[in-house]
């Protein structure tokens, strides 16, 4: 059986540093444009929120908040609770 030899004599030969600072430098770029993308983000928001206004976006219509029901009796949770108590009470 043939022995495998590693040294940085094969790297060289087969031009790996050159492949691997490529490769580096290429996932660097990729980054960097991703990371400069991210931090104008608002900027391209603000931007295009000036070319086509919030009110005409397809967003579909706005719903407002209910308005909460006033009660003016006991809740339906306040008479289970007081029906439970007249049963627990006169059970014997």
């Amino acid at each position: 059986m043939q022995q495998m030899l590693f040294s940085w004599d094969n790297v060289v030969a087969g031009n790996g540093v050159a492949l691997s600072i490529t490769g580096m430098s290429i996932v660097f770029v990729a980054l960097l444009l991703v990371s400069v993308y991210i931090a104008l983000l608002p900027r391209i928001a603000a931007f295009f929120n000036k070319i086509i206004p919030p009110s005409a976006h397809h967003s579909g219509p706005v719903v407002s908040a209910p308005t909460p029901q006033v009660q003016t009796g006991p809740s339906e949770q306040e008479i289970v609770a007081a029906a439970v108590a007249f049963l627990h009470k006169n059970k014997g």
